[in-house]
Formats: structure tokens, C-alpha cells, sequence
């Protein structure tokens, strides 16, 4: 089964069914890559509820011709199927997509082809402050949809691993996230909870905003059983201050993180993204 097509079930995520995707699109504005364009627009508005998916754009020329496309369809994992309705003739369009996260994909267009689409980002997500807040993290087996999950407030900064751009640290120092900015692993977000020394927790994510999806591994065991997600539930806007402990800290969790992937990057990519 693969990573991205996992079924899972999360309270926090607000998720009645199993049905629900890594890779199934976020809500939210989303821009056609490339400079191309669809009906003469680049900008979609994608709202996924449940297996529904709703799609608007504006296509047409600008500003006398202009028109909107929109139309309710089903999501099937990480696939989209939505016929399109113009309000300029009633005329009816198909429109599907594959997300290979949940942020990024290829839509294909009828009568245009394919185009790469992409969420619009709001904030850098390689710095360390786009991490600060509420977070809940969960943990959930891929054949029972039971899991785990744990809250942590990110609300420091510690200097960053060989490879990231700073890790974003609890309070106690023990859990951090950090965003890798070079290496082998560019763009992968890694969190690790170092509190237990005996049974280190890593999370190897693909994150956009406020949510991520990856794989999870307790003891570095790469045993394709669990997938991971997360969700910000409170933003913060406060001043960063580093913990008391904040060297003894950075040393702990960025070895965590430089370890794990030395030594289990490579099978945890593998596993987030294999077919």
C-alpha cells in the first residue's frame, strides 16, 4: 500500500471516515505553475471536504471577459474528478488531478492537458519561526487506523543541524522540528521527541503551512506500519526566547535529527514516497 494513498482516521483532523489521503489537496488558493494557463486563468480555488471536492476559478480574459468555473466532484484518495460548469454558456467541462502531496500536483484540463498546480504559500516554511505554535502530532497504523498523538508548543529557536535551517523547540526542550535546507533531504520537514532516551520518536514529514503528512518511526525502526501527520491548532506571534537549556538542547536534538538521517533518511523517503 502506498504511503500517500494510507488510510487514516484523526479527531484532530476532524475526520469521519478512513478514506482520507497524505496526498488528498489542502483547502485554499492554488496557482497554475509555469506561467501556463487554463481557459486564460492560473489561479484555483480548491475547497476538500470529506470525499468532496469544490472547484472555482476565473477564466476568460482580463477584464471584459471574464468568466467563472465551478463545479462539485469526488475525491478518491489522491484524485480528483470535478465537471466544471461556466457561468458565461452553461457549457460543461471535465477537470481531474493527481497530488503527489498535499500540496502540489498535476491537473488535467479538458481540451488544454496537464498542468502543474501548486498551493500558495504565505509564509517561508524553511525558516524555523513558520513552525512556532500549537501543534498536535499523531501517529496512525496503517492497517488498524488506531494511533497516537501528542500536543507540543513550539516556542523557541535553537541553531539549526548540519543540514536545516533551525529547529523549532518545545519547552522543555526535548521535541524539535527543523526544515532541511541542504543534503540529501531538501524539503523535508523532521521532527524528533528525544524525551524517553531509550525510544527516540522521528516524524519525517511533508509540510505545507499549518499541516504535514510523512511516516513516523519510534527506535529509528523503518517498518512501514505507521504514517504521521500533524496539524497546527494555535499560531504564535510572540517573541522568540531560547530555553534555559537551549545549548544543551540544540546539541540533543540536532544530533537526533543529524543521526536519524545519516543512519534512516534514505528508507524514510523511500517509504513517504513509494508507489
Amino acid at each position: 500500500m502506498k504511503v500517500k494513498s494510507i488510510l487514516a482516521c484523526s479527531a484532530f483532523l476532524g475526520l469521519s471516515t478512513l478514506n482520507y489521503s497524505l496526498a488528498a489537496p489542502q483547502t485554499g488558493l492554488w496557482l497554475i505553475a509555469g506561467g501556463e494557463k487554463a481557459y486564460g486563468g492560473d489561479l484555483i480555488n480548491i475547497d476538500v471536504q470529506d470525499n468532496k471536492a469544490f472547484i472555482i476559478f476565473a477564466a476568460g480574459e482580463v477584464p471584459n471577459n471574464t468568466y467563472f468555473l465551478f463545479g462539485t466532484g469526488t475525491l478518491d484518495g489522491d484524485h480528483i474528478e470535478v465537471e466544471l460548469t461556466s457561468t458565461k454558456d452553461l457549457s460543461k467541462k471535465q477537470v481531474s488531478g493527481n497530488f503527489n502531496t498535499s500540496s502540489t500536483g498535476v491537473m488535467t484540463f479538458q481540451g488544454i492537458g496537464n498542468r502543474s498546480v501548486y498551493r500558495v504559500q504565505l509564509a517561508d516554511v524553511a525558516k524555523p519561526q513558520s513552525m512556532l505554535g500549537s501543534w498536535v502530532f499523531s501517529d496512525v497504523h496503517t492497517s488498524t487506523g488506531a494511533g497516537t498523538a501528542r500536543g507540543r508548543y513550539l516556542g523557541s529557536i535553537l541553531p539549526a543541524s548540519v543540514n536545516g535551517g533551525g529547529i523549532a523547540v518545545d519547552g522543555a526542550g526535548t521535541f524539535g522540528c527543523e526544515f532541511q535546507t541542504g543534503g540529501a533531504y531538501v524539503g523535508y520537514t523532521v521532527c524528533v521527541d528525544v524525551s524517553n532516551p531509550s525510544q527516540q520518536a522521528n516524524f519525517f514529514l511533508k509540510r505545507s503551512a499549518d499541516e504535514a503528512g510523512g511516516v513516523y518511526m519510534l527506535n529509528n525502526a523503518t517498518n512501514g506500519n505507521h504514517i504521521a501527520l500533524a496539524r497546527r491548532v494555535l499560531t504564535s506571534d510572540g517573541s522568540v526566547v531560547a530555553p534555559k537549556a537551549g545549548a544543551e538542547s540544540q546539541k540533543i536534538l540536532a544530533s537526533a535529527i543529524e543521526n536519524f538521517l545519516n543512519n534512516h533518511g534514505a528508507a524514510a523517503k523511500k517509504a513517504l514516497n513509494k508507489e
